[in-house]
């Protein structure tokens, strides 16, 4: 049995790098199981997802995150959110969907919502723009991080490298390492992370302590869905008020189906009208 996928976050102190790794081969064998869409479709849903993911990171508590990308070239819809205790749900449309686009034409939503501050969104254009950068993007435009995305092929994990800004009088940093110069040094260490393909928590912390970067700590990512019968009656009930009749065509129930969980509910009439 697969354990529970976990972002873990390190620090090489030495070079002014924060190393932040997702373990997600659980969430991979769950997303099989939620999204029926097999090859290059699936394929390029699973990278994406995982080079989204370590974001997670950056959120403070309370905090939820949206990526919404609405590509017009190939045509799809991805939505993937998440918040600081790591609890996501994500979607792909069209269901049967079945590309690994080269190049990525259209926009990308970011939405920050915070529980004492004003939601925070930003809206990047994509033109042409290759499907492995697309995370890098964001986090160049929308989060002003020095940061790069790995995402691992062996294995169902990636990497999120993020160089520090200098600190003042610190003269035990390295900062003449740059983020691609760290990244390069240290290909091999990653191929071997990606290679050892372990979801054990000891085993991993060993491996990057041993290669000289201190645990930070991690949190456990996995998917929730909070949608329920009363909020799925509500949605109804918003957008066809003035259309019930037509929503269920002379029926007394309707069958409707999460997007996001596939979880199956049924509504009758009567819990739409609130009688």
């Amino acid at each position: 049995m697969l354990a529970a996928s976990r972002l873990y976050s390190f620090l090489d102190h030495k070079n002014g790098v924060n190393v932040h790794f997702l373990e997600g081969q659980k969430l991979i064998h769950d997303l099989v199981l939620l999204h029926p869409m097999q090859g290059n479709g699936f394929a390029y849903f699973r990278d994406t997802f995982l080079g989204i993911m370590p974001i997670v990171f950056f959120l403070k508590p309370g905090e939820s995150l949206g990526i919404y990308i609405d590509s017009d070239e190939p045509y799809f819809r991805l939505k993937i959110e998440t918040n600081s205790a790591g609890h996501t749900r994500t979607l792909l449309l069209p269901e049967n969907f079945n590309l690994f686009p080269n190049k990525i034409t259209g926009k990308v939503r970011i939405s920050k919502i915070s529980s004492n501050a004003t939601p925070y969104t930003s809206m990047l254009e994509l033109k042409d723009v290759h499907s492995e950068e697309v995370m890098n993007q964001i986090l160049h435009e929308s989060y002003q991080t020095n940061s790069e995305v790995i995402v691992g092929k062996q294995s169902d994990q990636s990497l999120l490298i993020t160089k520090l800004p200098p600190l003042s009088g610190n003269v035990l940093v390295d900062e003449t390492v740059s983020r691609k110069d760290y990244v390069r040094k240290n290909q091999q260490f990653f191929h071997d992370v990606f290679e050892m393909a372990s979801d054990d928590i000891e085993k991993i912390v060993t491996k990057f302590e041993d290669h000289g970067l201190a645990y930070l700590g991690s949190r456990q990512i996995s998917f929730f869905c909070p949608c329920s019968q009363e909020r799925m009656v509500l949605n109804l009930r918003g957008l066809y008020s003035h259309d019930i009749d037509h929503l269920f065509d002379g029926k007394d129930s309707l069958e409707i189906k999460c997007d996001y969980c596939r979880k199956e509910y049924n509504i009758s009439k009567a819990d739409v009208i609130g009688s």
